[in-house]
């Protein structure tokens, strides 16, 4: 099962006031697909809860050359590019029914002891049934796994992380961090180019305290989602 493809529609839930597929949503459709690649592979949501194992994700950099139209039909793939100790490498490309290219993403995986809640080795198990396609390349450079937000911008209001925001590991899922942060970008803000990095785990009623930079060429945008100590849960880099 080294590479997975599953097939959808972009539904009215998942569009905008434009009528096109949101940020969250598309980010949504990536790890469902790769849930849906455990699932079949046999090393599922059901599996590693029994297992006390689960995976969070580290980072993200995607580029999208537009988003999908409502009621476009989609096939959404991911495939495993790598595995390195506790670290998977993890890739996803998103087009229409006609060939059309519209979003690729790299991401980084950590697979935890739900319990501890601390890294742990990735066991062969879970290497063989994903498999490696290492020779599948994404058709452009996704940028660096480290963003750096510059000092500065705007403090917004915080807010409590509610149980909506939460998935099955018992903390704020990543794609809900996404969604978050999209109101501190300017208006009419065309994502292009995105990448993310994922510090911390936020859990049900922590403080988030949002601040967001603007770049100098007004292109490019950056997020940060911080405790109430200060640390990062997520900082993005939104760029047109």
């Amino acid at each position: 099962m080294m590479i997975y493809t599953y097939e959808s529609r972009v539904r009215y839930s998942e569009i905008g006031e434009d009528a096109d597929m949101t940020l969250f949503s598309l980010f949504n459709n990536f790890q469902d697909c790769c849930t849906f690649h455990g699932e079949d592979a046999g090393v599922g949501l059901r599996h590693n809860t029994e297992q006390r194992r689960g995976w969070v994700i580290a980072n993200v950099q995607s580029v999208i050359s537009r988003m999908p139209r409502f009621g476009e039909r989609l096939r959404i793939t991911t495939w495993a590019e790598g595995f390195r100790g506790m670290i998977a490498h993890r890739n996803f490309s998103m087009e229409n029914d006609q060939g059309e290219l519209l979003a690729e993403a790299a991401t980084d995986w950590i697979f935890m002891d739900l319990d501890t809640r601390k890294p742990i080795r990735i066991p062969e198990e879970q290497v063989n049934a994903y498999g490696l396609y290492p020779e599948k390349k994404l058709s452009c450079e996704m940028g660096g796994r480290k963003v750096r937000i510059p000092a500065g911008g705007t403090a917004e209001k915080a807010f409590l992380i509610q149980e909506h925001h939460l998935d099955t590991n018992g903390h704020v899922n990543n794609a809900q961090y996404i969604r978050m942060a999209v109101p501190y970008l300017p208006p009419e803000f065309k994502v292009h180019r995105l990448r993310v990095e994922y510090r911390k785990q936020a859990m049900l009623g922590d403080t988030v305290i949002p601040r967001h930079v603007e770049a100098e060429d007004g292109k490019t945008c950056f997020v940060e989602l911080a405790g109430g100590d200060g640390e990062a849960f997520f900082v993005g880099e939104y760029t047109e």
